[in-house]
């Protein structure tokens, strides 16, 4: 663990870094790794569901905590590398609407949703996981975590792999730790959930062509989200 002043320096670099390095803004040219369908389908799910607040684990540099911020939404988000943290502080630090937090992940979603103002039955809660990069994979632990307590959750994960297109990138850290199907086959027997990929050929795509999944529990939003058009379950050969 770092010392206080070590833990200042880095958030103070971070700070300084968006200020003096602006090119460091944007690493993948912007919200959602500048891929306009998942833009798309992330307001056709906002408009659709009308989520109470938007969590995020993963800010990096704040760029798609900017755009979730620009519904109106509160913001709640993760980070736990500290030069990140700082960087997101500072690029989010006029909006009031918007809490960065430092720690993993997992500590910090307990820590939210172990309070009483999630308990509500009824109003949707979207949950945004990208903080998945390293060594340790707290993405299983997440979607525990996150149906456990918020059954009416509406969760995308990025990174992840689209079923029957190549085209979309994911992340794999080995055996066992690839984002794709079979790692969240547990969870989607544990919690009785959904999963919904894009319907955009990567073809059709633009930006970094990263894929994802969005995740419901069946009973609860499963209809729903079958109905929205930039959605598809997986197809079975």
């Amino acid at each position: 663990m770092l010392d206080g002043l070590k833990r200042w320096r880095a958030i103070a670099q971070g700070a300084w870094d968006y200020y003096w390095h602006p090119d460091l803004r944007d690493p993948w040219g912007g919200p959602f790794n500048n891929q306009s369908a998942r833009k798309s389908l992330f307001l056709s799910l906002v408009e659709r569901f009308r989520p109470r607040a938007i969590v995020e684990t993963g800010a990096y540099r704040g760029s798609t905590t900017e755009f979730f911020a620009q519904t109106g939404l509160p913001v709640f988000s993760a980070e736990l590398d500290l030069h990140a943290y700082g960087f997101s502080l500072m690029r989010l630090r006029h909006r009031g609407d918007v809490k960065i937090m430092n720690g993993d992940s997992r500590a910090v979603l307990r820590e939210l949703l172990d309070d009483t103002m999630w308990a509500d039955r009824g109003s949707v809660t979207f949950f945004y996981l990208d903080a998945h990069w390293g060594e340790d994979l707290p993405l299983a632990e997440e979607i525990d975590i996150i149906f456990s307590r918020c059954p009416d959750a509406l969760v995308m994960v990025d990174d992840f792999a689209v079923p029957d297109d190549d085209g979309y990138g994911y992340d794999d850290y080995g055996a066992g730790k690839a984002l794709d199907a079979e790692y969240i086959a547990p969870a989607l027997q544990a919690h009785a959930l959904s999963a919904f990929y894009p319907s955009t050929p990567s073809s059709e795509e633009s930006g970094a062509l990263r894929g994802c999944v969005v995740l419901a529990k069946a009973a609860e939003h499963g209809a729903k989200l079958s109905s929205l058009p930039l959605l598809r379950a997986a197809v079975k050969l």
